[in-house]
This record gives C-alpha cells, sequence and structure tokens, in this order.
C-alpha cells in the first residue's frame, strides 16, 4: 500500500499572475555536518488552486499530487491564516476527493473520444496500411549500394539477413 501524501505548509508567494497556481515557499531545517549546524532552506512549489481563492501572504496546507502540468506537482489542501479578505468571503476549495472525480471524469471522457476516433477512422479506412508496400528490400539495396556484388563482408551479411527477413 502507498504511503499517503506528505502534507506540507507554506506561504503564498507569487498570487494571481498564473492562471489557477500559484507559488508556495515552504521552510525546513537542514544539517550542515562541516559547519555543524542547522540552518533554514526554502523550497518554492508550484501549487495548483483550482478555484483561484489564494493570495499573496496566506499560510496554506500543500499536498502532493499527481501532476497537473509540467512544473506544478501540488495542491492546496487548505488555508491556515488567511491574509486579507476573510476565508469564507473566497470561493471554497474543492477537497482531494472532488479532485479525484474531476480527473477521473476527465479521463473516462478522452478514453471514450480516443474510442469514437479509432471506430470512425477504421470505418473510414484510415490507418491501416497500404495494400503497396514500394519496392523490396532486395531492389532498395541494388538502387542504393549497385547491387549485391559491390558489397563487402559484414555489410554483405546484413544484406543477406534483411533480405531473408524482411519487416
Amino acid at each position: 500500500m502507498p504511503a499517503p501524501p506528505q502534507a506540507l505548509c507554506g506561504v503564498v508567494v507569487s498570487a494571481g499572475r498564473m492562471m489557477k497556481a500559484v507559488k508556495v515557499r515552504t521552510v525546513k531545517q537542514v544539517y550542515d555536518s562541516f559547519l555543524q549546524k542547522h540552518y533554514t532552506a526554502y523550497q518554492s512549489h508550484l501549487v495548483s488552486d483550482p478555484n483561484d481563492s489564494l493570495r499573496t501572504g496566506d499560510v496554506v496546507r500543500i499536498t502532493a499530487r499527481p501532476p497537473a502540468s509540467k512544473h506544478i506537482r501540488h495542491v492546496v489542501t487548505e488555508i491556515l491564516a488567511p491574509w486579507g479578505p476573510p476565508a469564507e468571503e473566497r470561493p471554497p476549495i474543492p477537497s482531494v476527493e472532488d479532485l479525484n472525480a474531476q480527473y477521473t471524469a476527465k479521463r473516462e471522457a478522452k478514453l471514450v473520444r480516443k474510442k469514437e476516433r479509432i471506430k470512425q477512422g477504421k470505418a473510414e479506412g484510415v490507418g491501416t496500411p497500404p495494400e503497396d508496400k514500394g519496392p523490396s528490400l532486395e531492389e532498395r539495396y541494388t538502387d542504393v549500394i549497385g547491387g549485391p556484388e559491390v558489397v563487402g563482408g559484414e555489410e554483405r551479411v546484413v544484406l543477406e539477413r534483411d533480405m531473408a527477413n524482411p519487416r
């Protein structure tokens, strides 16, 4: 059974510049063995905000999810401390179950469209191999290198193998 996704807390540092995405900075303590000291390390995550309900300065909890895009791999699960207007006045944050339901519905619709497209293509004859496949391997080699007598030792073996097993 896979481990549950790790929840991180962070501060929204950039909101409103991207559609349905915000940048959240998380903090962790790192130990440097050479200096023998702990220091604070920051890491920024691009986070999915489906309803655009976050503002810069909000303290939020984020969870890892399947990638929504190339760089967005987390989603907001709750607002811990809102900055500015209260969280009740903002659009609600969808739950993880709602997001999973949206994902599965979208995926199923895509698979249905794909099956319909394949069925339509087979009915029209699109995607079926043509009857005439062009010149044979022997004719192609004869055209390119002037015939089998010109071919050297190793190339002759390759040529004979390809003529015996055409693709």
